[in-house]
């Protein structure tokens, strides 16, 4: 009987530790060793993430909501505690919300290295809204003006919450952008090569950024290429 006694919780302890190492850690973002912290200030966490074809993101939670802005085409594996994987074929220019308590690990089932930057809104955000795209799964869209356009480019607003407006700007070949604050803090990243700005931020290469303070003067940037360019906005209300 004693030794009845002494295996049942010996047992059960044994379960428990096995039930542990099964388990995989889960680590905030910023440890995630495939996401490289690019900026930071009140605003924003800006980070480069590549990842080698066929290998993993970390299991990681996100604890404030970020968008992430694809960079490359990608067919990708989705898992999260408790769900079932999810296949999902990802588009260069995608823009997509990856929301507060998010926890998922990302497997790369493309031949090519997969690309994206994501933006880490350190801000709470209240009343997110799709514009005219679904960068909030599950979310109506809402289009009132679907694309701003003018013989230079075009202004597609993409998502905005009661803090940030997120907005691209699609430039036609050889043609020029102006970009001004207007008391609002901005960061704007390029989707595609062959942007150039004026100032110390000449050539821009894809996914590189520039921070716009809400008291800077206006940016100009041209599309020095014979293809469309993009631009991605987020602006803020300043705080």
């Amino acid at each position: 009987m004693q030794n009845k006694f002494f295996y049942v919780p010996f047992l059960s302890a044994l379960l428990c530790l096995g039930l542990a190492a099964q388990t995989p850690e889960i680590i905030p973002l910023s440890d995630e060793p495939h996401h490289h912290l690019a900026f930071h200030n009140q605003y924003v966490n800006v980070y480069r993430v590549e990842v080698s074809p066929h290998d993993s993101v970390l299991l990681h939670r996100h604890d404030a909501d970020a968008i992430s802005v694809m960079l490359s085409d990608s067919d990708v594996t989705v898992r999260g505690p408790g769900k079932p994987d999810n296949r999902v074929k990802l588009s260069k220019g995608q823009v997509r919300l990856q929301s507060s308590g998010y926890v998922h690990s990302t497997t790369i089932e493309s031949d090519q290295p997969y690309r994206n930057i994501t933006v880490e809104l350190l801000l709470p955000q209240q009343g997110h809204k799709n514009l005219c795209a679904v960068v909030a799964p599950g979310k109506p869209l809402n289009c009132a003006d679907e694309a701003s356009a003018n013989s230079a480019y075009k202004a597609e607003p993409q998502f905005q919450t009661d803090q940030t407006q997120v907005t691209i700007y699609r430039l036609r070949p050889k043609e020029k952008l102006s970009l001004s604050p207007t008391g609002r803090p901005q960061l704007l990243v390029a989707m595609d090569g062959g942007i150039h700005g004026d100032g110390k931020d000449s050539a821009m290469n894809t996914g590189d950024f520039i921070w716009l303070d809400k008291t800077d003067p206006a940016r100009e940037f041209t599309n020095r290429t014979e293809r469309e360019v993009a631009l991605i906005s987020f602006s803020f209300l300043p705080q």
